[in-house]
């Protein structure tokens, strides 16, 4: 599925990636009057251990990426733009395998 995304995400930037988890989040996961904006701490607006493997499922499927266990510790996943970036990594390293 992975080779599927590689086009479409081939060429995505940091703030497209956070622009789709930021939708995402408010779409699905927060509550109508949360804001979230890239640097907003997602403990800090009610992001739990439920909503955090929801959001990781949805950045796997959009982005045929696999985020393994290990690598959602508290730098990756602190806000949006902290896991975009690690996002955006793993594009980059998946771009050059």
């Amino acid at each position: 599925m992975a080779k599927r995304h590689t086009k479409m995400t081939a060429n995505l930037t940091q703030d497209e990636i956070e622009s789709q988890l930021c939708d995402f989040l408010h779409a699905n996961i927060l509550a109508g009057d949360v804001a979230v904006s890239a640097d907003t701490e997602l403990v800090l607006i009610g992001v739990d251990s439920f909503s955090l493997m929801e959001l990781v499922l949805f950045i796997e499927r959009r982005f045929g990426l696999e985020l393994p266990a290990e690598a959602l510790t508290p730098d990756n996943i602190a806000s949006v733009r902290t896991l975009s970036a690690y996002c955006l990594a793993l594009l980059t390293q998946n771009r050059h395998v």
